[in-house]
């Protein structure tokens, strides 16, 4: 039964790698493994991988964890409901979602959420939103060595 969702596996990472156009050394580089342990997955000579090392070609292909081993998709794991939350998005949006930029939107997207019917607490998100955005900003420049100037006003 392992040999069998190894197959699976193996057969949807393979896919996956050749539809991306990587060689298993492209693949190996971008998720920390080596390409023997890859090749032998893809093959399904391996036994059932660990979490952490779906999670690493998950990462790498830029796809949810299930997408490569349905198994997840049961799991309590954070990481497994964040992937089932990020795969009703476009890749390129899950790309985004990813990154540490986008944590802002991801909370502005829950307080959004959370207040939906309520006017005050729509209004309290974005103003909570935009000052998140105007800190980070203000801290890029502060970090290039940068100051922005206030606007000045004439009278």
């Amino acid at each position: 039964m392992k040999m069998e969702q190894t197959s699976k596996l193996g057969k949807k990472l393979r896919e996956m790698r050749l539809q991306k156009k990587w060689t298993l050394n492209e693949l190996s580089q971008r998720a920390e493994l080596s390409i023997s342990h890859i090749s032998s997955l893809e093959r399904g000579t391996r036994n059932k991988p660990s979490m952490a090392v779906v999670r690493k070609l998950a990462n790498a292909l830029q796809v949810p964890i299930h997408h490569l081993d349905e198994t997840y998709l049961g799991d309590q794991d954070l990481y497994s409901e964040a992937d089932l939350i990020l795969s009703r998005f476009a890749p390129d949006t899950q790309a985004f979602l990813i990154q540490e930029e986008s944590i802002p939107y991801v909370l502005f997207a829950k307080q959004l959420y959370d207040a939906r019917n309520n006017e005050r607490g729509i209004i309290k998100a974005l103003h909570e939103f935009l000052e998140a955005i105007h800190n980070a900003g203000q801290a890029k420049l502060e970090s290039a060595g940068l100051e922005q100037k206030e606007p000045t006003t004439s009278a």
